[in-house]
């Protein structure tokens, strides 16, 4: 079994590796029905940034399948009527489309019971087992947003995170997914090398 490593945020929570996010999204066997639904829900909340309730309340209608898998959902903590839209990686897009295809449900992404959207205490369920898998039981489902923003924030910077996680404000982004990693600091002493010669 592999274990997943974590940085810590400056100020924030602990987060995934980028290495340990792309484990998790492959960890579930999808030559089954359900390893392609627990794949698809993991790359939402992993490779999409959704928060566990956005990705539970999804419909097809909010899912846009071309050359790129869009996704567009309200924003969940917005006090207004406020939307944002987000582009899954590859991979990620790859395994949504590959549940779609498989389901038979018409509405919801992520059917549950009676016609209803999966619900977020089974959802959490799913995601913390396969959390357990990868050695990464510490982790809890938001893990995998906060995951996400601080990658993207480190690989796009802070306007950037800002708009596809939702936030009003650029600092929360900053405060929270700012990851600090000791490859930082060694990147920082390479600078002043360069700079002296």
């Amino acid at each position: 079994m592999t274990t997943a490593t974590a940085t810590r945020t400056l100020s924030g929570p602990q987060v995934l590796r980028a290495k340990a996010v792309r484990l998790l999204v492959n960890t579930p066997d999808r030559r089954s029905k359900r390893g392609k639904r627990d794949a698809a829900l993991l790359s939402v909340l992993g490779l999409g940034g959704l928060r566990l309730g956005e990705a539970c309340s999804l419909t097809r209608d909010s899912i846009e399948i071309g050359k790129r898998v869009r996704i567009t959902v309200r924003c969940a903590k917005s006090r207004g009527l406020r939307f944002r839209t987000l582009t899954l990686p590859t991979l990620g897009g790859k395994m949504l489309r590959d549940w779609l295809e498989t389901s038979k449900s018409r509405y919801w992404v992520f059917p549950g019971r009676r016609n209803e959207c999966l619900s977020t205490r089974q959802a959490g369920r799913v995601v913390r087992s396969y959390l357990e898998k990868i050695g990464a039981g510490w982790a809890r489902p938001h893990t995998l947003r906060h995951s996400y923003g601080a990658i993207v924030t480190r690989q796009s910077g802070v306007w950037v995170a800002q708009k596809v996680l939702g936030h009003a404000s650029p600092t929360t982004t900053s405060r929270f997914y700012s990851a600090f990693d000791v490859t930082d600091s060694d990147a920082a002493a390479d600078a002043i090398e360069r700079a002296m010669h």
